[in-house]
């Protein structure tokens, strides 16, 4: 097998700019063999969560994302099935129908009254949710005598901005029985959050809810705050403070010690009496008794109302009263001092960048499996992805865990667009079939190991599969199919680990080396050979598989091209083939330009017919009992202006491969059968010669062979029985019956056929029976070595079968006689003439009449300077 010395060096270049910034894009596993594609998977997958992750933190830490978390959050607890208030919270409410019947502000005796009427009640606390900060007369004495109930519990607003809108409780009511009123509000201007204590630097402040339920309970429950852990102490029960960034904060103003409120429903009417109801009596005692009850405005027109997570489902009453908000916080107090559950809980930071991540991971792993199994189901499965997401959020609202849903939302979705976008960028580079890396990505690894400052050469290899065509075939293409899998799983298992390996299309695959020398290439490739070149078996059936290797190697003060280097492969493997298949050839300069010759030459036949270019030659045929002539062989030769006149073993195999040989094989086929009818008119003395002409195996596969030949056979109104068609025997071995009935169908046209160099091709020995053939041609392969055992075979064979036969390429008298002894019908050579033009074969027809016969091929044959010649 030949080889060449691979070149110990090759010249350093540096990587430009541009594919610095490509390869960061695009990482190189994008381009490694698909063999491998679930680790790459795994690769992007990661990737992909990665940077989705990172890109949704960048954008948390800009707070954008906190307004979008707020509202699904609203939505989540409005979703939650509606709760009452606490069993013991009564609200009594001024209502607009209070307001026309008692006038507003309440005077002081008025709202005496009411404080009188409940506590004859005995309730457990009254929280008075009024500014009453200046008296309204009349009856203030007997209000300030209502106030000092110890169980009485009054507001004050505290001045947080300096804007002069403090106000301050009644002053006979003493600093432990004095709540503040302020409403933490969201960016939205939503209340959330619930406010229950600030640790001033002269004074500590407590929520009007605080006070209320401190002053519940009796004895009074214990109370104490620890700065270092950041929480409240509520009846040894710890209050966690709320940061900054729990659950879907990002910036929220945690000043003082806070809580996330927990609302228990919008409708809280059943749980409200009126001021008119309680200066009536209209009200059921247990109400009041032993309850906490608190006292402040519903009515629309005192605007003493806020926005909450229900307003945006609301269609008439948007807001929410300030007491039924101070109920909500009552509530959620008083279920924390009965030990049940109240507080939200929320993920630590680094349990929030694992869920975030976590989802991102799921999300890439869903959508690279979908990629490649079920593409049609990933928008289904991206759905799925967002169902449970939202469902795992509403089960954790219910359970008082406030798990962020936008952030991974967008990790979701930045990752599915960054996993797709990787995935289309790997169909673009990948094989589909075999998962090997395509030509493009190929190209780029080539280019790329061109650019590495390595002291070894770099080498392409380019390797194409022997005979896949026949397995195509005969087995059809998903047989074809299993056959590249297997070749791909084998170049990837069998190939040295540095190597990348493609598929650069067909049967074809490509190879690169970047570390071998020139020793180990030689072995490299000997052994690759052996393991791609072992039967493959399919369905239980061994097939052959053998694999012909092109090598093309970049040299030291050479700029090589990745697309040179492959063709250059290319051309190395075609040469291979020809030499034998299942070998590998290094490219050598001389293939190159033998192949820009034959390109040449296939563009140059393009244009011939319609330049003209191409005549016809006329072999005599000579009945060799009588030395006469029958006919004629019509041989096609191409003149071209450059090369000069072209035998057909150089253009015939080219017209077949470019497909060129059937316009061709028409046009000789019109020619012969025109120029054989104008021979019947101008020389009636020979109306017996015949024309044979070839047939090609393209021609005798065309579906319309049998209308091209009638139609051809009007137009020149040449009688059919003196022409004979010439036919392989490998174009009517592969689909016999069909063969049959084609030939069937000439037949009909008066035509003779005749089987082209008959036993040098398929062995169809036990068919030819079942041909309608006239006549077999013995090869002159057999004629010229004298194959006498053979010929006489043959002869015989004919002679059982009722053919003719002709001898081909006789070119001595010695043959002449020995062919006519064993009965031999017909004989064409150089003994008798050589191909001649129209005008030699129409002067050898005139002679032909007056002198003669054996005379004049004796005269033919050592006259070479004659026309017949």
């Amino acid at each position: 097998m030949p080889r060449s010395k691979v070149p110990a060096t090759v010249k350093a270049r540096s990587v430009r700019l541009g594919d610095r910034i490509r390869q960061i894009i695009f990482p190189p596993f994008l381009y490694q063999s698909a063999g491998k594609l679930a680790a790459t998977g795994t690769k992007i997958v990661l990737l992909s969560s990665v940077l989705a992750g990172a890109f949704v933190s960048g954008v948390k830490w800009l707070g954008v994302i906190e307004p979008l978390e707020l509202f699904l959050f609203d939505g989540l607890v409005r979703s939650q099935p509606s709760r009452d208030l606490h069993p013991r919270v009564t609200i009594i409410g001024i209502t607009e129908g209070d307001i026309r019947q008692y006038g507003w502000p309440l005077v002081d005796g008025q709202l005496a009254n009411v404080l009188r009427k409940l506590q004859s009640h005995h309730p457990s606390v009254i929280g008075l949710d009024l500014y009453r900060s200046t008296p309204h007369p009349p009856g203030s004495r007997d209000l300030i005598q209502q106030l000092a109930a110890s169980n009485v519990i009054v507001i004050k607003k505290v001045d947080t901005v300096s804007d002069g809108s403090e106000v301050p409780p009644p002053p006979t009511v003493p600093p432990d029985r004095v709540g503040f009123n302020d409403f933490p509000t969201d960016s939205d201007d939503i209340i959330r959050r619930n406010l229950l204590f600030v640790s001033g630097k002269t004074a500590k402040h407590y929520s009007f809810a605080l006070r209320v339920v401190l002053t519940d309970h009796h004895p009074p429950l214990s109370f104490r705050f620890d700065k270092s852990k950041n929480s409240l102490y509520l009846g040894g029960v710890p209050i966690p403070a709320l940061s900054a960034q729990d659950g879907g904060y990002q910036t929220v103003d945690n000043s003082g010690y806070q809580i996330l409120l927990r609302y228990r429903g919008q409708d809280i009417s059943q749980y409200q009496l009126s001021i008119s109801q309680v200066l009536s009596g209209q009200f059921d005692p247990s109400w009041i008794t032993n309850k906490v009850v608190l006292i402040g405005s519903v009515a629309p027109s005192l605007k003493d109302r806020f926005s909450t997570p229900f307003s945006f489902s609301q269609t008439r009453d948007f807001k929410m009263s300030g007491v039924a908000i101070h109920a909500q916080m009552v509530s959620q107090l008083l279920d924390l001092t009965e030990g049940q559950p109240a507080l939200y809980r929320f993920l630590a930071p680094w349990a929030e960048g694992l869920w975030l991540w976590g989802w991102c991971v799921v999300a890439g792993s869903l959508t690279w499996v979908l990629l490649i199994h079920r593409p049609m189901a990933l928008f289904a499965g991206s759905v799925g992805v967002m169902i449970l997401l939202g469902g795992l959020g509403w089960l954790g609202v219910s359970q008082l865990f406030w798990l962020p849903l936008v952030e991974p939302i967008m990790g979701v979705v930045g990752t599915v667009a960054v996993v797709i976008a990787y995935k289309l960028i790997y169909s673009r580079t990948h094989d589909s079939l075999t998962g090997l890396p395509n030509r493009e990505a190929f190209l780029i690894s080539i280019k790329d190991a061109l650019q590495q400052p390595v002291s070894l050469p770099v080498i392409t290899v380019f390797m194409g599969v022997d005979r896949f065509k026949v397995i195509n075939e005969s087995l059809g293409h998903q047989a074809g199919d299993q056959v590249l899998r297997v070749i791909a799983q084998r170049l990837l298992k069998f190939a040295p680990p540095e190597a990348k390996a493609a598929r650069l299309g067909g049967d074809e695959f490509g190879l690169l080396l970047t570390n071998l020398d020139g020793d180990r290439v030689g072995r490299c490739m000997d052994a690759l050979q052996d393991h791609l070149s072992a039967p493959i078996t399919l369905a239980g059936q061994k097939l052959p598989s053998t694999i012909s290797m092109g090598l093309a190697i970049s040299y030291v003060g050479l700029d090589h091209r990745p697309a040179d280097l492959l063709r250059d492969a290319h051309t190395a493997m075609y040469r291979a083939k020809a030499l034998g298949k299942s070998r590998f050839e290094i490219f050598a300069s001389s293939m190159l330009t033998d192949a820009i010759n034959r390109l040449q030459l296939e563009s140059d036949l393009i244009t011939a017919l319609d330049n003209q270019e191409f005549l016809l030659y006329y072999q005599p045929i000579i009945r060799l009992h009588t030395g006469e002539l029958a006919g004629f062989e019509a041989l096609v030769r191409w003149h071209q202006k450059d090369r000069g006149l072209v035998l057909p073993g150089t253009f015939i195999p080219a017209a077949e491969e470019t497909g060129l040989i059937m316009a061709l094989g028409q046009w000789i086929f019109r020619e012969a059968c025109q120029q054989l009818q104008q021979w019947h008119q101008a020389f009636p003395q020979h109306q017996q010669i015949t024309m044979s002409i070839n047939l090609s195996n393209r021609q005798f596969g065309q579906s319309d062979l049998i209308a091209q030949v009638e139609n051809i056979l009007q137009e020149t109104r040449v009688r059919g029985d003196r022409i004979r068609l010439e036919i392989t025997e490998s174009m009517v071995m592969g689909d016999v019956d069909r063969a049959i009935d084609l030939m069937l169908k000439l037949k009909s046209f008066d035509l003779k056929l005749s089987i082209d160099d008959f036993g040098t091709g398929y062995s169809s020995l036990s068919y030819l029976h079942r041909f309608p053939m006239d006549t077999l041609k013995i090869d002159k392969s057999f004629v010229g070595r004298e194959d006498w055992a053979i010929i006489q075979t043959i002869l015989t064979l004919a002679k059982t079968l009722g053919m003719e036969v002709v001898a081909e390429g006789v070119e001595r008298a010695e043959q002449v006689t020995m062919l006519s002894q064993e009965g031999c019908h017909y004989g064409q050579g150089y003994f008798f003439a050589k191909p001649l033009t129209k005008e030699a074969a129409e002067e050898l027809l005139q002679q032909l009449g007056t002198g003669d016969l054996q005379q004049f091929w004796g005269r033919a044959q050592v006259s070479p300077q004659s026309n017949l010649a």
